[in-house]
């Protein structure tokens, strides 16, 4: 099974940057970064990840995500 996940995590650590600080600067909640971080949303907010995309100047959407294979009954 292909599931689609975010490397928001590893572009925080790259650009020494906490998720507080990320939520304050592109102004959505500390709780929805935390969530995207560890891939626990079902829905991705487009407009979100603009603000994510933005904030770090990403033009190729395979900095942001993924599409991983996984095994029956992982998530």
């Amino acid at each position: 099974m292909i599931k689609l996940r975010l490397k928001l995590d590893e572009l925080l650590k790259e650009h020494n940057i906490s998720q507080s600080k990320l939520s304050q600067l592109i102004e959505v909640r500390q709780a929805t970064l935390s969530d995207m971080s560890r891939n626990a949303r079902s829905e991705i907010n487009i407009p979100i990840i603009e603000k994510i995309a933005n904030h770090f100047s990403i033009k190729d959407i395979s900095r942001l995500m993924e599409l991983v294979e996984v095994k029956e009954g992982e998530a």
